[in-house]
């Protein structure tokens, strides 16, 4: 009978595992089809500087109104896989709408692309948090690092080989400013119908907590987890340390998009191989952080992939070709890769399991609000300096940040 059922709980997780891999290769494809071109293709409608840093800003500054309502919204429901995958839905159409923007010929396109793509986060961040949410249901703690390195693996597999694709595509065919328009319009459309398979993928998940007590009011829930966190001091020390990162890690977004392509001149075949770069080093680095996390604790391995993160924007500083970025991108790519894995990670850990998705909100506004203002300080730092001091100014909050996490983990071991 024992046997039995760990056979059963074998299975299930290898299943789960499977649909994770699937629903990130979805996910993942249809944003590297478009996204690492937003800047460049807000250029090609008039984008300025600011609307640029705003292509950053925005999305986060929506998301603040997006988190509490939507987890209020998700764990007062009977039904946490139904609600969540629906709003990931909604937030599948943006692509149709996105796509439809050069027709608007009237309007200043540039600034509906803007508004468009930061709208986009409303759904987007709900979806997000809720899918974050469902994974604390379906794996547990020495399973999650694995399942999440192994599902960021395939999917940037497949997100290089599109990235490549895309490039190629959008610097090869199009003979003029509006064909290259055109093509992206398509590209759009194309991520819509590849998005639409993460959805299916998600509702086939199993084990995702559906039941829940009627009577629980989750309006209190809120108050009480708002009572509780004085009390959780991982919680509250992860999102300060977090707090601080996010300010060097959004507030150098735009300024990578300005310098690669208005003082490096970077066109779309340009932008994937950087993009490639990258990848090709996430995609061993994955499982690698992984197992680096699980022997050494998740705190002092998030703090020497950030440490590699703050020589990032360093690196771009002193590029002077686009071939130089290129190769920089390399170890780019797995600082990114192993920052972004054990910070999910070490979020669901500090998160204690009552009202998980409700801790996950609070977290997630807070850093909402610093990267909504993050990426208008970078602009405002290079306006008053220049591009290169303050990527270099950046770096160094970046590797500040490290240390707070190193010493963060010094603490618990206190």
């Amino acid at each position: 009978m024992e046997k039995s059922c760990f056979s059963y709980d074998e299975e299930l997780i290898k299943y789960n595992t499977k649909i994770n891999i699937i629903c990130g290769i979805c996910a993942t494809v249809a944003l590297n089809l478009v996204n690492p071109y937003f800047a460049k293709f807000a250029e090609r409608l008039g984008a300025t500087d600011y609307q640029i840093g705003l292509l950053t800003s925005l999305p986060h500054f929506v998301s603040i109104f997006a988190f509490i309502p939507g987890a209020i919204l998700i764990e007062s429901s009977n039904n946490k896989k139904q609600v969540t995958g629906t709003i990931m839905l909604i937030h599948k159409f943006f692509y149709l709408l996105l796509a439809a923007v050069p027709f608007f010929y009237n309007l200043n396109r540039a600034n509906l692309f803007v508004i468009l793509v930061g709208l986009m986060n409303l759904p987007g961040s709900i979806g997000t948090m809720g899918y974050q949410s469902s994974i604390g249901d379906v794996f547990l703690p020495r399973e999650r690092g694995l399942a999440m390195g192994l599902r960021n693996r395939y999917a940037t597999i497949f997100s290089m080989i599109v990235t490549f694709i895309s490039g190629m595509l959008l610097t090869k065919i199009p003979k003029n400013n509006d064909e290259t328009i055109f093509l992206y319009q398509i590209f759009f459309v194309i991520a819509f119908v590849v998005s639409l398979g993460e959805v299916i993928a998600y509702f086939k998940f199993k084990g995702i907590k559906k039941d829940r007590n009627n009577h629980h009011k989750y309006i209190d829930s809120l108050k009480e987890t708002l009572k509780q966190i004085p009390k959780e001091k991982d919680f509250i020390i992860f999102t300060l340390c977090s707090l601080f990162f996010n300010i060097g890690w959004m507030g150098a977004q735009p300024l990578f998009n300005i310098y690669s392509i208005k003082v490096l001149k970077a066109n779309e075949i340009h932008l994937s191989a950087l993009s490639i770069a990258s990848s090709i080093s996430s995609v061993i680095a994955y499982t690698k952080w992984a197992k680096f996390a699980d022997k050494k604790g998740n705190s002092f391995a998030l703090s020497i992939a950030i440490f590699g993160m703050g020589i990032t924007p360093i690196l771009y500083a002193l590029s002077s070709t686009i071939k130089q970025l290129v190769l920089f991108n390399i170890i780019i790519g797995i600082s990114v890769a192993g920052t972004t894995l054990i910070l999910f990670n070490q979020l669901l850990e500090v998160t204690p399991k009552e009202n998980r998705t409700i801790y996950i909100a609070i977290y997630n506004t807070f850093i909402a609000v610093i990267s909504a203002i993050a990426p208008m300080m970078g602009i405002a730092l290079k306006e008053a300096t220049n591009i290169k001091i303050s990527l270099v100014i950046i770096g160094l909050l970046r590797i500040t940040a490290s240390i707070f996490f190193f010493l963060k983990d010094k603490h618990r071991v206190a």
